[in-house]
């Protein structure tokens, strides 16, 4: 049903390493859409939570806010961590359980390229919006854009050629026409879409590399790896990323996404 589902330990560890950069994006993402104490409003795809928490200090008091997702282990890490109030659902993308006309708001990060039929999901969250609502969506920018994703993806290609499916949905090319594109099959080409971009500073780029890709679909190719291999790959992603890291040591990383809005009639 989806590409991205996570065993327990690996949606403990996106939490814990992946957010990192999630969370830059996140923050953006509810930004612009200008949540108001008392909206109501569905983070589709909710993952373990970020955007939804996001979402929720600006929707409160009087809010609610709804997350979510086809994975139990995302949202187990999400209701642990996530405030008290927040409610989280497992259900997949393209058949809310929600009443029409249910939210001011559906925000979804980095979620749409993996459902299997993106226009019928983007038709759901539209039927869920009150009249004059917004759905707003990202995906990865590429391009060069966004380089920490996109070497590791081209790494972890030439590890294994059968992830190189996956990893393409991950992060397609021209992110911003496969957005336009999925909102014409809605039968929406009335829409917006915008670049949103944010630096992060990661300090350990080489511990990092690791533990954060253990914390995605293609974790368990990490870990099966030879040491020497695992070692391999960390290195060639460290090297390609070395225009990144500044005299201090640290690497401060530019993440790009491209943003699709769509005003529900």
């Amino acid at each position: 049903m989806s590409g991205f589902q996570l065993a327990q330990v690996q949606a403990e560890r996106y939490e814990a390493t992946t957010s990192r950069f999630m969370d830059g994006s996140a923050a953006l993402l509810a930004a612009s859409a200008a949540i108001q104490p008392g909206d109501s409003v569905l983070d589709l795809a909710c993952g373990t939570g970020l955007l939804a928490r996001h979402a929720w200090r600006a929707a409160t008091p009087g809010g609610r806010v709804v997350g979510t997702d086809i994975n139990p282990a995302m949202l187990a890490v999400a209701e642990r961590v996530g405030p008290q109030g927040i409610e989280w659902v497992e259900a997949p993308a393209h058949s809310q359980p929600f009443p029409d006309s249910s939210f001011d708001h559906v925000l979804c990060q980095q979620g749409l390229q993996f459902v299997p039929d993106a226009a019928t999901a983007i038709t759901e969250c539209l039927r869920v919006l009150r009249p004059g609502g917004v759905l707003r969506a990202t995906i990865w920018a590429t391009g060069g854009r966004t380089p920490y994703i996109e070497t590791q993806l081209e790494l972890l290609a030439m590890l294994d050629a059968r992830l190189f499916p996956s990893l393409r949905v991950a992060a397609p090319d021209d992110g911003a026409g496969v957005l336009a594109g999925w909102a014409r099959e809605a039968g929406r080409a009335d829409t917006t879409i915008d670049l949103i971009e944010h630096e992060v500073a990661i300090a350990d780029l080489r511990t990092f590399v690791f533990e954060q890709t253990l914390s995605t679909p293609w974790g368990p190719t990490i870990e099966q790896l030879p040491d020497e291999q695992r070692r391999e790959f960390v290195d060639g992603l460290v090297d390609e990323l070395e225009p990144y890291r500044g005299a201090d040591g640290v690497h401060r990383l530019p993440f790009a996404a491209f943003r699709l809005d769509i005003t529900s009639l």
